[in-house]
């Protein structure tokens, strides 16, 4: 997927890692940190003040390289979906839950939720391993 966004904005959001980058054009707000704390509600705000979907990738030391914060924007209610694992699949992006949830595809148009996984168990299982393959090799010799 590569993202041809015009406007890209850097923000310094209230309980969001600096360098959060806003890409209107998917109506997402994205971030990563390399930290254990928690940001669900910076999230959440953030969702609902800017209404914008929320990604927040972290960097992970163990088994897995990175785990995905989400929150999707509703007009009723947003949507928090922690510890998803990236999944490649299909040449495409995905967020996992890591037991039974929702799905979570990022796209040109950004993240869209679906009720149903994309494909088996084992491919998912297959694609998660393919994605982490990809960002450790990403993060090679990367410190923080």
């Amino acid at each position: 997927m590569e993202l041809t966004a015009s406007t890209v904005a850097t923000w310094n959001l209230p309980g969001l890692p600096n360098g959060t980058l806003d890409v209107p054009e998917c109506r997402l707000v994205m971030s990563g940190t390399a930290d254990a704390e928690r940001r669900d509600l910076a999230m959440l705000k953030t969702a609902v003040d800017q209404d914008r979907d929320v990604l927040l990738l972290r960097l992970l030391a163990g088994d897995r390289p990175c785990e995905a914060d989400i929150v999707l924007s509703s007009p009723v209610e947003p949507m928090l979906m922690t510890h998803m694992l990236p999944c490649r699949f299909d040449q495409s992006l995905w967020l996992v839950p890591q037991r039974g949830g929702h799905y979570v595809s990022v796209g040109e148009n950004g993240l869209e939720v679906h009720w149903q996984a994309p494909t088996s168990e084992a491919e998912l299982l297959k694609g998660c391993q393919r994605a982490d393959a990809e960002i450790a090799r990403f993060l090679k010799g990367v410190s923080f």
